[in-house]
């Protein structure tokens, strides 16, 4: 019996690297991935990473404390309630969230993911993002360091050395792609992320879960056509 062929399905995932619904919800699709191999459906994944940038207005030249950024825009008391519920809900897929450390302005950690794409596709774009997803949000790592950011892409793969990390990141390299790409993803009319693209037909705006993701992939497979998800209230 001849083998099912593979329907390609791609996944432009476009998000931001200080965002926890992103980290979420690559971790969520990551699962559900697993999952429809496991069922054998019949298709091939195809992930890609896109900028976006939730705060233009952090700085870049100094890092502010996370923790003051969102008690300043949602309140102690909701930031509180918010911030356990997030820890709750990481821990079930893995992750350990910590909302202490630093945050900045995200254009380098951006312009990297896209540098390593283009070094390597997806098998080095997917590591260098889930080092600097699990620097920022579970070690407190600072996004806008060019050290911390220059050793994830040696650890990647995306360079060979740290000095040559450093180095494009004191060029202005992919400057204007990552800014091209955000342009884009704002004229499509996206607001909040993850928004996830598949086979540039269907979209998927939030975290929605490995279990939704899962049917989604189901449907596919199957040839059915699906509606737009979404979901409101990221605490981004």
């Amino acid at each position: 019996m001849a083998a099912t062929a593979l329907k390609q399905l791609t996944l432009d995932i476009i998000s931001d690297s200080i965002c926890p619904f992103c980290y979420l919800g690559y971790r969520q699709i990551t699962i559900a991935m697993e999952a429809a191999k496991k069922e054998n459906l019949p298709l091939n994944f195809k992930l890609r990473f896109k900028p976006f940038l939730l705060d233009p207005s952090l700085p870049s030249d100094k890092p502010l404390s996370k923790r003051e950024r969102y008690v300043s825009k949602f309140g102690a008391s909701r930031f509180e309630k918010l911030e356990q519920q997030m820890i709750a809900t990481g821990r079930a897929v893995g992750i350990n969230y910590s909302y202490d450390g630093s945050v900045r302005q995200t254009t380098d950690s951006h312009r990297l993911i896209e540098k390593a794409y283009a070094v390597g596709g997806e098998a080095i774009q997917r590591p260098f993002v889930e080092a600097i997803f699990a620097g920022y949000f579970e070690h407190e790592q600072d996004i806008g360091s060019h050290d911390f950011l220059a050793e994830c892409a040696v650890k990647a793969g995306v360079f060979d050395a740290k000095d040559a990390a450093l180095a494009f990141l004191a060029s202005a390299e992919l400057k204007d792609d990552v800014k091209k790409d955000i342009m884009n993803a704002m004229r499509m009319g996206v607001e909040g992320v993850p928004f996830v693209i598949m086979n540039n037909k269907y979209a998927v705006s939030g975290a929605q879960g490995q279990d939704t993701f899962l049917e989604i992939f189901r449907k596919l497979a199957a040839g059915d056509k699906l509606a737009v998800e979404s979901d409101e209230g990221n605490m981004c």
